[in-house]
């Protein structure tokens, strides 16, 4: 017979709450994107405020009034704008007796380039456009690939290449022949291959490759760039100091936010509605998970670098392994949590800029028992090859070989994996005929 009875079980639940959840999503975000994220919500919350932050310069110098002068006046100082390539090439066309007619189709023609220079655009549609022979079109595509930079005006890479060719009067020889036989010759080179296919020597070939790849592919990328510049500010900085590390948040990256005191007065001493309390709440909770960011990513940074300590008086050189899971059990934190506070982080030192996630390395056991990290073997790979005869480079082999007589022991495959990304070529890519 079923019956019904009451039964008292004790159960551990994690329940995350919503300030729990904001807190990680704080730590996760890199500086300039907290800096977004909080003048986002204080726009949407009166009761929150946000230090403004002066832009963050290293090694800014401090002057005196007495030291001003009208040149460091940022107006003066302000470039003003570039002339795009349209403009430049329009004006090198205005400065020659051209007809009308050929004046206006040139000048067209150089307002179809793309950011690169090149015509996109098909010769039909701007016969269509304009209502001109086709012959007309043909006289304004020379002139404009005739004027400077060497190589606009160009239709593709293959005659890019020839532009700038035909107009240097120091061209090797062969150049032209190469690239007239097609780009294919080029990638993957192989000088006797080349030689072979067109009858000329391995020598000539090889000659003739270099100087094409001292060609530029992109002629006008530089001119009337529209790329916008990608700055970085750190959020760390750390230094020695008579052999003591020195660490300190930047504040650019790390902003203060706090309670508004006219709003926080007239809360105190009104009796606002529930509206306004849950604001009260929202602003709290932000200020609480900001400085709860700000405690994490010292602790962690400070950690990472504590680890990496001999980076800081030896290079790079000096990296030593590192995973998440030493840092999260020195700190006693997750690995989750350790995982975000260096999502994105950048650390200035004395060796350049880094992102946290370069001081976490993979390591590799040496002969002698001893951990070296990955970057260290790249590094001693890429100063093999840069050491190796032109004539005779090593093969993935030979430089799997090498290291392990240096007491680091790798595989051929591990070798090719290091060698393509530092970007460099094979061994028979790398020979050179000379």
């Amino acid at each position: 017979m079923l019956g019904v009875q009451l039964v008292q079980e004790q159960r551990f639940r994690l329940s995350i709450t919503p300030e729990m959840k904001q807190s990680f999503h704080l730590l996760t975000l890199p500086g300039q994107e907290l800096i977004r994220y909080l003048q986002d919500v204080a726009a949407d919350n009166p009761l929150l405020e946000l230090e403004e932050q002066s832009v963050y310069s290293l090694g800014s110098i401090r002057r005196s009034h007495s030291e001003w002068n009208t040149s460091d006046d940022p107006l003066l100082q302000a470039k003003g704008a570039s002339p795009t390539l349209e403009q430049i090439l329009a004006s090198q066309i205005r400065l020659m007796n051209l007809s009308n007619g050929l004046e206006t189709v040139a000048v067209y023609l150089a307002g179809c380039l793309d950011d690169e220079g090149y015509l996109k655009i098909e010769l039909s549609e701007v016969q269509a456009a304009l209502g001109v022979r086709m012959s007309e079109l043909n006289a304004g595509l020379d002139l404009l690939q005739s004027l400077d930079p060497p190589g606009v005006g160009a239709r593709n890479l293959q005659e890019c290449l020839l532009l700038q060719i035909q107009r240097d009067p120091a061209a090797v020889p062969c150049a032209e022949h190469i690239v007239q036989a097609g780009l294919e010759a080029l990638v993957p080179f192989h000088p006797g291959r080349t030689a072979s296919r067109l009858g000329i020597t391995s020598l000539e070939a090889q000659v003739a490759y270099e100087y094409i790849t001292r060609l530029n592919p992109k002629p006008c990328r530089s001119i009337g760039c529209h790329e916008r510049p990608h700055y970085i500010i750190p959020d760390a900085v750390v230094e020695l100091v008579h052999g003591e590390m020195v660490f300190k948040l930047v504040a650019a990256g790390n902003p203060r936010v706090f309670l508004n005191e006219t709003c926080s007065s007239w809360i105190r001493e009104s009796a606002p509605d529930e509206n306004w309390l849950n604001r009260v709440s929202e602003a709290r909770a932000i200020i609480r998970s900001v400085q709860m960011r700000r405690r994490t990513l010292l602790r962690v940074l400070t950690a990472v670098m504590h680890e990496q300590k001999r980076f800081l008086s030896e290079g790079p050189a000096a990296l030593v392994p590192l995973n998440l899971t030493v840092i999260a059990e020195k700190l006693h934190m997750h690995e989750s949590t350790v995982s975000r506070a260096v999502n994105g982080k950048y650390i200035y030192t004395s060796h350049g800029m880094y992102e946290v996630k370069a001081f976490f390395d993979s390591g590799i056991t040496t002969v002698s028992g001893e951990q070296t990290s990955a970057s260290a073997v790249k590094r001693r790979l890429q100063n093999i090859i840069r050491t190796e005869q032109m004539n005779k480079p090593y093969s993935d082999r030979r430089l799997a070989a090498i290291l392990a007589d240096e007491g680091i022991v790798i595989s051929r495959r591990t070798v090719a994996k290091y060698r393509e990304e530092l970007q460099i070529l094979p061994s028979l890519e790398r020979k050179r005929w000379v």
